[in-house]
């Protein structure tokens, strides 16, 4: 018998996390405006002033300027569409290990070469790498496009993007910041040339997002059309969408809190699991993030087992439908070997509080406890 949602203990916030109350109340208010925000007539001009009012409050907590943020579907469309104009620029491109499978993915789909900018066993990308790479960089090559994750989803790992970012400076590159986990758990403070955010990992609406593009950066649309997105993207405007975004960006949650809970979660698992292997655990990581593994177990059974006692947490990255298997980041990492059976992720929300520990590691030596009576 499965267990009812509001009684489930939902750890798997860097998935998606909860739409708050005043993001559902502005989602639903603007279900009821029938205008298109690209007419000139009231009504259209009702529903652009929330569209105009959501670009505010977005690029503000992007930290950019308003007028330089598109609105998409999302950071994989957003990816997408830099790689893309990248691409289309003749930019010669480099791709962190650690970056999301929408910058590599589309590079090969649209058939462009690249380079993997490697990791370390630690989960940050090698700015040795990247420097010694750039310096040495030929102008056949073409300008160089270096794109990096701010915070990898997986490990909570934190990028040294301000290092990236200056290095990129110093060769006239263009630089990609996937920012999609970072928004809301860290400051805001990078200076790419591109920026990419998702609002349902802050609280928002599923299927809505936004990019900003630096004014002298090179930009391709990726859909055409109407242009109705300032002509940089076609599409009438996801208004609820966008006024969810904006509702949720401008109230954002300080998740700093959520560190203590994480702490704790792994200081007693480390205490209850000998063999336990924490990711990342020895640099700085985002304060909701713990990505672990027991080389004895299958991070899919855990997860199933844990899915049945009303936990819910994920064996790593959910953005790939529903697709399980060894984990992204712990390959980039070149410590496969210490997660044989897989590893499982638990990141926390706003509404984290120490019951949500006692559930998760209840269950969790219940399953254990299974487990070693039945492998006896």
């Amino acid at each position: 018998m499965s267990i009812p949602t509001d009684q489930r203990c939902y750890l798997d916030h860097n998935a998606t996390t909860f739409a708050r109350p005043d993001v559902v109340r502005a989602v639903h208010d603007a279900m009821n405006l029938h205008g298109n925000a690209a007419a000139q007539h009231r009504d259209g001009r009702i529903v652009s002033r929330l569209v105009s009012d959501a670009r505010e409050a977005v690029g503000l907590a992007m930290g950019v300027c308003a007028q330089d943020v598109i609105f998409n579907s999302g950071g994989t469309e957003g990816d997408n569409t830099v790689i893309y104009s990248a691409i289309r620029a003749g930019c010669r491109l480099l791709i962190s290990a650690m970056d999301h499978p929408a910058t590599r993915l589309a590079a090969g789909t649209f058939g462009a070469d690249f380079e993997i900018i490697p990791a370390n066993g630690s989960g940050q990308t090698d700015m040795t790498w990247l420097k010694d790479r750039l310096e040495r960089w030929k102008e056949s090559e073409g300008r160089p496009f270096v794109s990096i994750v701010a915070a990898d989803s997986e490990t909570g790992v934190i990028q040294d993007t301000e290092t990236a970012t200056g290095l990129v400076r110093e060769v006239d590159g263009l630089i990609l910041i996937d920012a999609v986990q970072a928004m809301g758990k860290i400051p805001m403070t990078f200076q790419p040339d591109y920026l990419t955010v998702s609002a349902h990992k802050i609280g928002g609406p599923k299927g809505v997002g936004a990019v900003y593009v630096a004014p002298d950066a090179p930009y391709t649309p990726l859909l055409s059309g109407g242009g109705q997105e300032r002509r940089r993207r076609s599409g009438t405007h996801n208004v609820p969408g966008i006024a969810g975004f904006g509702v949720a960006a401008k109230n954002l949650i300080d998740l700093e809190h959520t560190r203590i809970h994480r702490d704790a979660l792994e200081n007693v698992l480390k205490k209850v699991e000998p063999y336990l292997v924490v990711f990342g655990e020895d640099v700085p990581r985002l304060p909701n993030t713990s990505l672990f593994a027991v080389p004895d177990a299958s991070s899919m059974t855990l997860m199933m087992a844990l899915d049945l006692e009303g936990v819910s947490v994920s064996t790593g990255t959910a953005c790939s439908s529903g697709k399980v298997g060894e984990s992204r980041a712990i390959r980039a990492m070149g410590r496969l070997n210490e997660a044989p059976g897989g590893a499982i992720r638990v990141s926390f929300g706003d509404n984290a509080m120490p019951g949500h520990v006692e559930e998760f590691l209840l269950a969790w030596l219940k399953i254990r406890r299974k487990s070693i009576r039945s492998a006896a």
